[in-house]
């Protein structure tokens, strides 16, 4: 018996066979830990601490030590579900970019929309988890609102605060020229280290990485592995982010612009103005819980579950005389040490 292409079996395998698109904050930051089997995510959480092992009298054995401490804790997964939906008047119609003069069956039509949005849900849902991870980044916090099919439910608010006080303000602001930027960094770093962190990456706002730069002081301690000439090479890698060099002490530093459409309708820039977050790689985490559904119509439909990070959803109406897609995701942002990166407010 042929496969169902339509079926969620068959549009799952397609999936885990696409790359997942790239985004510069969640792949830089966040560790993909893959679905899990339960309906909360259980993480322990800790703020980070350095103890020092006693000194004994000679003859007295050992000095007992206190465990690091930490609490379990649990967040509910928050639950992404974009949908599509193709009409008869769809499936009639050329398609955009489609050849004018080409003959293309409803039919096949539907396959190429099929596709096409599978393809655009994947991308809504990265950017989704962007944010989630930006959120987390700056604030310490994820804050989620919930949506229902008539639009957002102020009501209905998903909250972790995961007490994130690792934030920093220089004495003097980096845009005036008696600003000590390296002196700033270092004790930027040291408030990581005392976190039991460390710092291997510093992603900075347009106006701070100017700032920097245009500082003749800083210039003199700058490493100069990324000057040619006198001349600071920063490199365009793609997706609003800028590699500009190594700090005194080797870390890389990238600029990130780019706008994004807040839920309230507003537009953010991806970094806010006088911003940079210094860190590691990889220091949150983000598991997938399971995702339940039901995928027919009549008295004996059962909902099936699935452990995957995507899963995709196809159905109809009669009434209506369309189909729907639908892609399901439940990903949620933990981080692994809460004072293992900096905030710093440096304009």
């Amino acid at each position: 018996m042929p496969l169902d292409i339509y079926s969620t079996r068959a549009q799952l395998a397609a999936i885990e066979l696409m790359p997942r698109e790239y985004s510069f904050l969640y792949d830089t930051f966040v560790r993909d830990m893959g679905p899990v089997e339960d309906d909360k995510a259980i993480y322990d959480f800790r703020k980070g601490t350095r103890q020092m092992a006693p000194i004994v009298h000679p003859g007295t054995g050992g000095v007992l030590m206190t465990r690091g401490g930490y609490e379990t804790r649990e967040i509910e997964f928050c639950t992404i579900a974009p949908e599509r939906i193709i009409t008869n008047n769809d499936l009639k119609s050329r398609s955009f970019g489609e050849n004018v003069f080409g003959a293309m069956t409803p039919e096949q039509r539907a396959k190429k929309m099929q596709a096409k949005d599978l393809t655009e849900m994947r991308l809504a849902i990265q950017r989704r988890r962007e944010w989630m991870a930006r959120m987390v980044l700056l604030l310490g916090k994820l804050n989620v609102f919930r949506y229902t099919s008539e639009g957002r439910d102020l009501a209905t608010l998903l909250s972790a605060d995961y007490q994130f006080t690792n934030n920093f303000t220089p004495a003097t602001a980096w845009n005036q020229a008696s600003a000590t930027i390296d002196a700033d960094m270092r004790t930027i770093f040291d408030l990581v280290y005392e976190g039991s962190g460390f710092v291997d990456i510093i992603v900075m706002a347009p106006d701070v990485a100017d700032a920097m730069i245009a500082n003749s002081n800083y210039i003199k301690q700058f490493d100069y592995r990324n000057v040619n000439m006198g001349e600071i090479n920063a490199r365009y890698v793609g997706q609003g982010v800028r590699f500009i060099g190594f700090n005194s002490d080797g870390v890389e530093m990238y600029s990130l612009s780019g706008k994004f459409i807040d839920d309230d309708g507003t537009t953010k820039p991806v970094m806010p103005s006088g911003k940079l977050i210094a860190g590691a790689k990889g220091i949150l985490k983000c598991p997938y819980g399971p995702v339940t559904q039901v995928e027919s119509n009549g008295a004996d439909a059962m909902p099936k579950t699935y452990i995957k990070s995507e899963v995709p959803l196809r159905y109809g109406s009669i009434d209506s005389n369309s189909v729907k897609n639908r892609l399901t995701s439940r990903p949620t942002i933990i981080p692994f040490n809460v004072d293992a990166w900096c905030v710093a407010s440096v304009l």
